[in-house]
């Protein structure tokens, strides 16, 4: 692991945690313009997500005293040491959850090395004690929040996504939406 911030959150009583896949530059400049591109803002209504808030979510450990920081980065290093393998993404759709409002992007074939890593993430922090949302893991990308869609137009073209780490990420509230800092950063094996 590579702290990237320790004292990340330690002002705070509570801080809201997540582990999350974040694509590089150029992916998350591919999916902003996807959303332009298929001028989702004006078909959908709703809040794009900002092109550095683009990520994909593996577990949303949630509120969490800072204190458990350390805690948490122990629990990823387990799980970086069990053998962790990297792989490809590809994003080939979009599609529109009503219930939540939330347009996001889609994975056509989820690799297995993905649900190996999320599964062993949210298996060791259940054993840790960490309590956790409990309903099936479905990968996404958010890409607007508080959308009302119909219809969504097809993803002109595949993006390809090579995932070589994963991330610990804290997540702040502002008056402008929530921003994203990384607090731990590990590599996935070649």
């Amino acid at each position: 692991m590579r702290a990237i911030n320790e004292n990340a959150g330690m002002e705070q009583r509570f801080v809201r945690f997540f582990f999350a896949l974040w694509p590089d530059d150029r992916v998350q400049k591919q999916l902003s313009d996807a959303v332009e591109r298929s001028r989702l803002e004006p078909l959908c209504g709703g809040r794009k997500t900002k092109t550095e808030n683009i990520h994909l979510t593996l577990v949303f450990v949630g509120e969490v005293n800072p204190g458990k920081l350390e805690a948490l980065c122990q629990i990823a290093d387990r799980v970086k040491g069990s053998g962790a393998r990297a792989f490809d993404l590809v994003v080939e759709r979009m599609g529109y959850w009503k219930h939540n409002k939330i347009v996001y992007a889609a994975i056509a074939k989820i690799p297995q090395e993905l649900t190996d890593l999320a599964s062993a993430l949210q298996d060791a922090l259940s054993t840790a004690g960490f309590s956790l949302e409990q309903r099936a893991y479905k990968p996404h990308i958010t890409l607007m929040r508080n959308a009302s869609c119909r219809t969504l137009p097809e993803l002109a073209e595949p993006i390809a996504w090579r995932v070589r780490e994963w991330m610990l990420v804290k997540s702040e509230q502002t008056s402008s939406g929530s921003n994203y800092v990384p607090v731990g950063r590990w590599s996935l094996d070649s």
